[in-house]
């Protein structure tokens, strides 16, 4: 599943990919878009991208606990930002 991508303990390492296009290639390979190793198409990678933004605009409703000037959404677009 999509979810174990990421690390589920904050303290020990904070939540978010190192690299969203790795992420977003094993989750293609996970559905069966491409196989392992094969490259993201531009459409593919354009598609997440939008997916990403409709995710963020939903935490755009909620600030973050630690910085309440920063909403979930911005993380959120940050912690994926492709390219």
């Amino acid at each position: 599943m999509l979810y174990t991508y990421v690390s589920e303990d904050e303290d020990r390492e904070p939540v978010g990919p190192n690299n969203p296009l790795e992420l977003f290639s094993r989750a293609a390979v996970e559905v069966g878009l491409i196989r392992a190793g094969d490259p993201l198409d531009r459409n593919l990678v354009e598609y997440a991208k939008l997916v990403v933004h409709m995710c963020a605009a939903i935490g755009d409703n909620y600030l973050q606990p630690e910085s309440p000037e920063e909403t979930v959404g911005d993380r959120i677009r940050a912690d994926l930002h492709v390219l």
